[in-house]
């Protein structure tokens, strides 16, 4: 099991989809928090990825773990209501793809689903101020330590300088929202991200490809120095 403090987000991108209802059923075995479901549009990042439909058919495991849903799409907050109209608890959204009226439509979007979470993503290239305006309406954060868009990339050194600033900035305001890295997260720097402030990591291709996924869940635990 993860120990207290350490939670994990397995996305079903890097699954073998033939088998998808085993993938998720493995990861309700193992104790993991939560399931992170990419979508993609073709738009805002390259490639196209599953939807509604697929999402859908994951319903029967609703109420045996979480589903996060990363919109990398253009117009997220059309895609937000949608998601959560079917049932997900937690939506996470690019902060580059808000228009000027953010704000306002995530104020909204909270009014429409109370208790229903809603993240920010933060891609590489930019810079954490642009999460300043939002911080105190979301309930995480999500640092992209690589490109958005496809998966089995490797981690972008310095990641983990911005988590350490957003981690300051959130002790130094009392918040609570929750940081997470997602993008290329093993046992060398899955540790190196929970040491510099991240509540949470996204292990996609070290989980799935991992001969035992239990013992690779523990290399990470075992890597945090106390």
């Amino acid at each position: 099991d993860s120990p207290p403090g350490l939670l994990y987000e397995n996305p079903l991108l890097a699954c073998d989809f033939l088998h998808l209802g085993e993938a998720v059923e493995e990861m309700i075995s193992l104790h993991i928090n939560s399931a992170h479901f990419d979508v993609m549009d073709g738009n805002f990042v390259p490639s196209i990825s599953f939807g509604q439909p697929i999402f859908q058919s994951l319903k029967p495991y609703f109420n045996q773990i979480s589903f996060d849903v990363h919109l990398m799409v253009n117009n997220p907050l059309e895609q937000m209501d949608s998601f959560f109209q079917l049932g997900s608890e937690e939506v996470t959204i690019h902060v580059e793809s808000l228009g000027k009226e953010g704000r306002e439509q995530l104020l909204l979007m909270k009014a429409k689903y109370p208790g229903r979470r809603i993240g920010l993503a933060l891609s590489p290239e930019s810079d954490i101020s642009l999460l300043f305006p939002y911080l105190d309406l979301v309930d995480e954060i999500l640092i992209m330590s690589v490109v958005p868009g496809k998966g089995g990339q490797k981690y972008i050194v310095g990641s983990e300088e911005k988590i350490a600033a957003l981690a300051k900035r959130k002790k130094e305001n009392h918040a609570s929202y929750l940081i997470g890295v997602d993008g290329g997260i093993n046992d060398t720097t899955g540790p190196l991200c929970l040491e510099h402030g991240a509540d949470f990591l996204v292990a996609g291709s070290y989980y799935f490809k991992a001969k035992d996924k239990k013992e690779a869940l523990a290399k990470i635990h075992q890597g945090v120095r106390r």
